[in-house]
């Protein structure tokens, strides 16, 4: 008997589940003290990259299953998180730049879990789907979450699941297991 399906099904729980109650927690206890700390002002889409260069890209821990989903003024004051952080960095500045982004979290979770990854979606102008890749504009031509999960998992054995989060409540807004 092969472990395979038991660590897909504990990867599945983890993204649906597991990682925000955990996510949800840290931020309360841990990060509360940074909700204080303003955000810089941007003004396009280039000035949140160049924002989001300012940052240094840090590797998950143990297993990338600690992991937590930082608020996005505990990454730019601390100017170090992982992709999550990345993502919800842009997340909230997007807004400054224009309200018709509807920014959101997709993460996918592959084999190897060390592959893993989160990037912050939204639409721009023709219905594309563009993201922020950690500090980097991806400005592709994909017109489905779907599209890009597969995108962002090139490389990776295989994709396992997938899900679309708001990126402020982290309430759930898609999830697929493949």
């Amino acid at each position: 008997m092969t472990m395979a399906p038991i660590v897909d099904g504990f990867l599945c729980w983890w993204l649906r589940v597991g990682r925000y109650r955990w996510s949800k927690l840290r931020r309360r206890f841990c990060e509360r003290r940074y909700l204080e700390e303003p955000l810089p002002t941007v003004t396009s889409l280039e000035d949140i990259a160049n924002r989001l260069g300012r940052v240094t890209r840090t590797m998950d821990g143990l297993l990338h299953l600690y992991d937590s989903i930082s608020y996005p003024e505990t990454t730019w004051t601390k100017k170090k998180d992982d992709c999550d952080g990345f993502a919800c960095l842009a997340a909230a500045l997007l807004p400054q730049v224009g309200r018709s982004y509807r920014p959101v979290l997709l993460t996918a979770i592959v084999r190897p879990v060390r592959r893993s990854h989160t990037v912050c979606v939204f639409r721009a102008s023709g219905g594309k789907l563009w993201l922020f890749d950690n500090a980097s504009l991806r400005r592709e031509d994909g017109k489905t979450y779907a599209y890009v999960a597969a995108l962002i998992s090139k490389g990776a054995d295989r994709l396992v699941c997938w899900d679309v989060r708001d990126p402020a409540t982290l309430e759930l807004k898609e999830f697929h297991r493949v």
